[in-house]
C-alpha cells in the first residue's frame, strides 16, 4: 500500500481520524468558549457570542486543515474553505433541526420542559459531530474516497 492509498481509506469511519476531529472541535469549542468569557463584561452578550462562534469557525477550519484531515491531495485554501462553509452550515441546520424536535416535541413527553431543550441540545450536537465528521471526510477534504 503507498502512503497516498493509505491517505485515502474507504471506509465510512477511519478511527484516528475522527479521534483527531474531536479534538479539534473541543479546542475550538474552548476557543468559542474562552472568547465568549473574556468579551461578556465589555460587550453586548450577542456580539460575545458572535466573536466566539467565528473564533471556534476559524480554529476549526485550521486544526481539521492541518491536523484532523490528512488528504492525499490538498486543495487551495479557498476551495477548501468554500466546502468546509458548506459542510459546517449543513451542520448546524443538523444540529438545530435535531434539538428542536428532541427538544420541543418529542422529550417533552418525558421530561419537563428545560431538560428536554438541554437533552435535546446534547443530541443536536452528536449528530452534528456525526454529520460533519463525515461530510469533512467525504466532501471537504475527502480522505473516505480512493482516487
Amino acid at each position: 500500500m503507498t502512503e497516498e492509498t493509505a491517505m485515502q481509506d474507504p471506509a465510512l469511519v477511519d478511527p484516528r481520524e475522527f479521534a483527531r476531529f474531536l479534538i479539534t472541535g473541543i479546542v475550538a469549542t474552548i476557543g468559542n468558549l474562552g472568547v465568549v468569557w473574556l468579551l461578556r463584561e465589555s460587550l453586548p452578550y450577542p456580539v460575545a457570542l458572535g466573536c466566539g462562534i467565528a473564533t471556534g469557525f476559524v480554529v476549526s477550519f485550521v486544526l481539521t486543515r492541518l491536523f484532523a484531515f490528512r488528504p492525499a491531495q490538498r486543495d487551495g485554501p479557498g476551495e477548501t474553505l468554500a466546502r468546509f462553509l458548506v459542510v459546517y452550515v449543513a451542520g448546524v441546520a443538523v444540529n438545530m433541526t435535531v434539538a428542536m424536535v428532541a427538544g420541543h416535541g418529542v422529550l417533552p413527553h418525558w421530561l419537563d420542559l428545560r431538560d428536554a431543550e438541554m437533552a435535546g441540545a446534547f443530541l443536536g450536537a452528536g449528530f452534528m459531530t456525526v454529520t460533519s465528521y463525515l461530510g469533512h471526510r467525504f466532501f471537504t477534504y475527502r480522505t473516505g474516497r480512493t482516487n
